[in-house]
């Protein structure tokens, strides 16, 4: 699949000969009324867009909808689906001699009225993951904030998307 560069975060941590951990995600931007459905961590206040790891074999269409109803309760239109583009990550890997690359594809979606439960992972649930419809400048702040002091570089990448949008509403 090949989006549109929006930005590349690399942390320039790692030996650039050592081997590669390559994971792809898909995360989704559903705007309503002016605001934003993003996932809130109630434990630790981060925002992130619905979303994660494509699993082998699957279209990033069905990853989509996936992740969206798991993480949300919320119900994807897929012909509403449409690009945005790609946040590419590079960082030192959690393994030695390891480098992390993930490329974070980005589309707008639309959502039917349907709300279910979510279904969440361990994790998910041990960050008390919500959805929650908010101004994309607030996010974009708090994100921002966070990542300043965090070593969690996927609040930098949520915030620099956040901020596209918000260059997009000119603001």
């Amino acid at each position: 699949m090949k989006l549109r560069v929006l930005h590349i975060l690399d942390d320039k941590n790692y030996n650039p000969d050592w081997r590669r951990y390559f994971r792809e995600a898909v995360r989704v931007v559903i705007i309503k009324d002016k605001r934003i459905a993003l996932v809130k961590s109630k434990t630790e206040g981060f925002f992130k867009f619905p979303g994660g790891g494509i699993e082998h074999g699957e279209s990033h269409l069905n990853a989509i909808i996936r992740e969206t109803q798991e993480e949300t309760g919320l119900h994807i239109i897929p012909q509403s689906v449409v690009e945005l583009g790609m946040v590419w990550e590079l960082r030192k890997g959690a393994c030695a001699e390891e480098i992390f690359e993930q490329k974070s594809y980005h589309y707008y979606a639309d959502i039917e009225d349907t709300v279910t439960a979510q279904n969440l992972s361990e994790l998910e649930k041990e960050l008390a993951f919500e959805l929650t419809w908010t101004d994309i400048e607030t996010a974009y702040n708090i994100n921002t904030e966070l990542g300043k002091a965090s070593e969690k570089t996927y609040l930098l990448r949520e915030a620099y998307v956040l901020k596209h949008l918000l260059d997009l509403q000119g603001n």
